[in-house]
């Protein structure tokens, strides 16, 4: 453990009124979509475009390769606690990203290039970090918990589309995921799709403007989404995904 921070936050930035209900939604249909608008007050214009330039520093993902995928990505891990207003952050120390859960990655340590400390504890991530644990402590009651942080760049060029799930229909393996645009530039495509465990029909929404969002309860839903597209030589779909389990 390498540093830690303490955040406490407006019922603005928090979305007070947001949570409970958002949370509701997940508790019933193991996900929720939500829109920039929904999430205004959230995190500031400035902080959302100081932190999509994390995105502009991102090494090849080195793990993807012989799946026909382009794709850049840095990884870190947070230790988040929930304590009313108050979310408490520390940086934990860098290591192997394992998804057993699914097969195309099964028994595989990859490893990813870190992300550096101060885009972790920026007030962007912070502010996001902080939602989506207010989110899962709603959802099951948990306060604790070990939250992976990726920053992921999908390309897609004139000769091979992006693949944003190129595992296909997955489960990701852990409690929940939260899953938050940055940047769609130059692309069409990237429908996603959940399906949820009961049989149900599959709902399809697709993430358009920066802070579109989804929130997922992993043991819930299987999701998958589609193939970008580029509308020229070449574009990207940038997404910042938390990947958060309870402190056991």
């Amino acid at each position: 453990m390498t540093d830690s921070t303490t955040n406490t936050l407006t019922a603005g930035q928090q979305l007070r009124d947001g949570v409970p209900a958002f949370s509701e939604e997940v508790r019933r249909t193991g996900f929720v979509v939500m829109r920039r608008q929904q999430l205004a007050g959230l995190i500031s214009e400035a902080d959302l475009e100081e932190l999509r330039g994390a995105w502009e520093n991102l090494p090849v993902d080195t793990q993807i390769d012989g799946v026909g995928v382009y794709r850049e990505r840095r990884y870190g891990r947070l230790l988040v606690e929930v304590d009313g207003d108050t979310v408490t952050f520390e940086v934990l120390p860098h290591a192997v990203f394992r998804q057993d859960s699914i097969p195309l990655w099964e028994g595989k340590d990859r490893v990813f290039e870190p992300i550096a400390e101060d885009v972790l504890l920026s007030a962007g991530i912070r502010a996001l970090v902080s939602f989506n644990a207010r989110m899962a402590t709603a959802a099951n009651g948990n306060t604790s918990w070990t939250t992976g942080v990726h920053l992921v760049r999908v390309v897609a060029r004139a000769d091979a589309e992006g693949l944003p799930t190129p595992e296909g229909r997955h489960r990701d393996g852990h409690s929940y995921v939260g899953l938050h645009l940055m940047r769609r530039d130059g692309v069409t495509g990237g429908l996603s799709t959940v399906h949820p465990n009961d049989g149900g029909a599959p709902a399809q929404t697709t993430l358009r403007q920066p802070l579109d969002s989804m929130f997922l309860d992993d043991n819930m839903v299987t999701h998958e989404v589609s193939p970008i597209v580029p509308e020229g030589v070449s574009g990207v779909r940038d997404m910042l995904m938390f990947d958060m389990n309870p402190v056991a």
